[in-house]
């Protein structure tokens, strides 16, 4: 039985919820606060190679008891690991702090230098006083910190590159400093380095070029040693290579190899490379050893300096694209002869491994595709023009194995010609590679067909993170589409731990904006307008505020601040008496369309609305004060020219129109109530519980439709399987999201893995799990748990591994009882809603075994909780701090 990969792990830990949420403690020795856990610098779990001066760190908290608080803590970082052990911080000793920051606490140290490795670890205090153990030791490493440091230079010439160098010594440490445009391939004494494949992320290289940092102590020998690299395309084209290697050996002799002239090129048997169109490999030319020493080289040609990208040099401060699971094939078909066809069973993106035996010059041929005829054969009209194919042409003389280094595919099927003899299941296996990012989140639900999207929506973001948010991972596109980033970050950052990325992401658009502040389309900029259309430039302040509200990332808003307030001042250059018109796209793909200027509109003022919190939150009185006029102008401007009081509708009166009015708090309040009216009736009554809008306009109407009060209605939409909806593609068979509602397979704008309508994913968490912030938390320190109880849905579920903790929320609803079991971390606290039938009456509510609500009043006593109000609709409201609990609400 094959090892799970990280995608099978996360749908099994949805089945493990009910035990996660069901106020199991963990296990202790002794009473009080426990040593620290899941240390993280700048996001990361021991980063190597980082070029941040002063770097965050962050821990999570466990405690014995509930309702528990950090009142200090402790760091203590050092340069020498033996030091920490003695409890001795040389670099930075904090002291005991009096906070109760566990996250984002910034470094206030001895100057951090290039290439060094700390080491640290950190203790707290509860709010009894009490001090925990202090955490196992965690590390961070530097990277090269300025552009002098490098010695290399840019080199190029062929697809292969090679070195040797002696070492009179054993060594010590080595680290491999490296960035490869497009991609490269790195290779020591005959071994692959490092799990990295497509590698370095794409950026906008006359900005910005990533490099990573590898250990390589390992890899290297007392005597002869040799480094090969091999170069990709990727999104660069001629490719090049900068390359260094730092050794220090015993005795304190220190060395340096550094790609220059002196290194030997030739190119290798990846005879073509493209992202759309595949690799060509032919095993015929492969040259045996020629990444090992004692090679002879002498008909290897000198490598040649080229100018390479002029962009700064920085740290992919992300997880990096890995292989990160194998899939064996459900099926093999023989639908012609010479033609084997494989369902993988899952569309997924990455490639296969070939497993092959034949004669030497056969050529076998990979096609990938999406979706299959009737007839069997593969279809790929939905691929445009991408060729989606790998050629491997066989060495011969025994088994051969083959996987492609610079190129991947997004597919369900696979269909292989010139397959010398008759291929088996064994032939092939998927290789599942995207960002590796870790899964954080889980929601599970009574409802199957809830789990069914969930599972959709799981796929279809990881396949299309590739160091940038894609929207598709098959045709001739995979671009960075700045609508669909932001409409499904929410989701991303509930399933996925994304800080990194779009810390990264953001840092990417900030490079492409303009000196007037405008942003493109995608980015990096290939595709798409610039300015960007408003729908889609909004990712620039709305990733930053995720950021902020889900992480408490106050470094992102003030890095961005400048940045953010220029795109918003030209956005105001292009309106015309604070209505902003122009438009590209406005609510893409829709059944019934919305006007473009009012999509623009709208988010011209909650760019604004989100820049006067900004700069509220980093004490620009000032600027908060304009913004914040700005603002009101704006809406009062959005009424008058859009507002038809007639109809009581917005626009022309489409469910987007007036989800986006209701859901951006565009509506004053004495027209709330008709605009929701028309709202809802529209989805009754006009289409009978269907959906009309585009992948903008859906998390509008899902949001509004929960702030009105009708989540039961957004969950009929959220369970629909006709068309349109997300049930009809899991009627339809699919395994990823569409880009279309429509099943459309036909030669056209019709990608069968596109996350933009994923944003549901982030309702599930919300309304059906029940996990919101609390009104201006940031950070999951203040959390309201608000489960919507609705229709025949019996359970659902959902947890999150918050940068504080796990926060998780579970519920059953039956006729006269309804339980809730409820984890919060340390050092957070929540309001705890507990819904009741309308009908219900004579209300008790008790928490594992004691009454805490009853006869319409809060029963004193329970740990942690602090106390309880009923609300005029009935709702019960606890206030807790940290720990695990168990609620049951019974009445009559």
């Amino acid at each position: 039985m094959r090892k799970p990969g990280k995608n099978l792990r996360a749908l099994l830990f949805a089945g493990m919820l009910a035990y996660i949420v069901s106020g199991a403690s963990p296990a202790s020795g002794a009473e009080g606060p426990m040593a620290p856990s899941n240390l993280r610098c700048e996001y990361l779990s021991n980063p190597r190679g980082i070029d941040v001066l002063q770097p965050r760190f962050s821990w999570v908290l466990e405690h014995t008891g509930r309702g528990e608080t950090q009142t200090a803590y402790q760091i203590l970082i050092s340069s020498q690991a033996e030091s920490l052990v003695k409890d001795r911080g040389d670099e930075w000793d904090s002291g005991k702090v009096a906070s109760d920051e566990s996250s984002q606490v910034v470094y206030k140290g001895n100057q951090l230098a290039s290439g060094q490795t700390y080491y640290w670890k950190v203790k707290s205090w509860d709010k009894e006083g009490t001090a925990s153990p202090y955490s196992e030791s965690a590390h961070f490493e530097m990277g090269l910190l300025s552009r002098d440091e490098w010695k290399g230079q840019w080199i190029g010439g062929a697809n292969q590159l090679r070195t040797e160098f002696e070492l009179p010594d054993g060594v010590v440490r080595a680290r491999a400093y490296v960035t490869g445009v497009g991609y490269y391939e790195l290779r020591i004494n005959g071994e692959k380095v490092g799990r990295n494949v497509l590698d370095p992320a794409w950026t906008t290289y006359e900005k910005r070029v990533l490099y990573s940092t590898y250990d390589i102590t390992r890899h290297l020998q007392r005597g002869s040693n040799a480094v090969g690299v091999m170069l990709g395309r990727g999104w660069y084209g001629p490719p090049a290579l900068l390359l260094q290697i730092n050794i220090e050996m015993a005795g304190g002799k220190r060395m340096s190899i550094v790609s220059s002239p002196a290194w030997k090129i030739k190119n290798g048997p990846i005879t073509s490379d493209s992202l759309y169109d595949g690799e060509t490999y032919d095993a015929r030319l492969e040259t045996a050893g020629w990444d090992r020493a004692g090679f002879d080289d002498a008909s290897w040609t000198a490598a040649q300096p080229v100018d390479g990208p002029k962009g700064v040099l920085s740290a992919q401060m992300m997880p990096a694209i890995e292989v990160v699971d194998t899939l064996p094939p459900l099926t093999m078909t023989n639908p012609q002869p010479g033609v084997y066809v494989y369902d993988m069973g899952q569309n997924m993106s990455g490639w296969v491994r070939l497993r092959v035996r034949g004669p030497r010059g056969s050529t076998v041929t990979l096609h990938f595709a999406e979706l299959i005829y009737d007839n069997g054969m593969i279809n790929r009209e939905n691929i445009r023009t991408a060729k989606a194919r790998d050629i491997y042409t066989l060495h011969g003389g025994g088994s051969e194995v083959y996987e492609p280094r610079f190129t991947y595919h997004g597919f369900r099927y696979v269909e292989i010609r010139g397959f010398p003899g008759a291929p088996n299941l064994d032939s092939v296996r998927g290789r599942v590679v995207h960002s590796a990012v870790g899964t954080v989140g889980s929601f599970v639900a009574s409802k199957q067909i809830l789990n069914q999207i969930q599972k959709l929506i799981h796929w279809s973001q990881l396949t299309n993170l590739f160091g940038i948010p894609t929207d598709c991972d098959q045709r001739n596109e995979r671009q960075g589409w700045m609508g669909d980033a932001h409409i499904t970050a929410e989701e991303a950052m509930m399933n996925f731990d994304m800080a990194a990325f779009y810390t990264n992401f953001i840092r990417d658009i900030h490079d492409i904006q303009s000196q007037e502040g405008m942003v493109s389309d995608t980015v990096p900029h290939r595709y798409g307008s610039v300015p960007a259309d408003p729908a889609w430039g909004t990712a620039y302040p709305l990733l930053c505020w995720y950021l902020w509200e889900q992480y408490g990332d106050r470094r992102i808003l003030e890095e961005n601040y400048e940045g953010l307030k220029k795109y918003v001042e030209y956005l105001r250059t292009r309106s015309t008496d604070n209505v902003l018109s122009f438009s590209h796209y406005g609510d893409w793909v829709a059944v019934e369309q919305t006007p473009g200027d009012y999509v623009s509109a709208a988010y011209y003022y909650d760019d604004v609305q989100v820049l006067a919190r900004v700069a509220k939150v980093l004490g620009r009185t000032s600027d908060a004060e304009t913004f914040s006029q700005l603002e009101v102008q704006i809406k009062d401007a959005f009424n008058r020219k859009f507002f038809d009081p007639a109809s009581g509708n917005y626009a022309d009166g489409t469910q987007t129109a007036n989800a986006m009015a209701l859901n951006l708090d565009l509506v004053p309040k004495d027209r709330r109530g008709r605009v929701a009216g028309n709202l809802t009736n529209d989805i009754v009554y006009r289409h009978d519980t269907h959906l009309t809008t585009g992948f903008i306009g859906v998390k509008h109407v899902m949001e509004a439709l929960t702030k009105i009060g009708r989540a039961d209605l957004a969950y009929d939409l959220a369970t629909q399987t006709t068309y349109p909806s997300w049930g009809y593609m899991v009627s339809q068979g699919a395994t990823t999201l569409w880009e279309l509602w429509q099943n459309k397979t036909g030669p056209s704008m019709n990608s069968h893995d596109h996350i933009m309508f994923g944003s549901v994913g982030s309702w599930f968490y919300r309304a059906l799990g029940g996990i919101n912030l609390d009104e201006d938390s940031v950070g999951y320190r203040h959390i309201r748990i608000e489960p919507q109880i609705v229709r025949d849905l019996a359970r659902a579920g959902a947890s999150m591994d918050t940068i504080r903790g796990t926060v998780s929320s579970s519920w059953t609803h039956s006729a006269g009882s309804i339980t809730l079991d409820v984890t919060i971390p340390v050092n957070s606290d929540a309001r705890i809603v507990i819904p009741r039938e309308n009908d219900m009456t004579e209300v008790t509510v008790t928490e594992g075994e004691r009454v805490v609500f009853e006869k319409g009043q809060y029963v004193a006593g329970d740990a942690g909780i602090a106390g309880a109000t009923a609300e005029k609709n009935g709702d019960i409201i606890f206030t807790a701090g940290s720990g695990n609990y168990s609620f049951k609400l019974t009445g009559q």
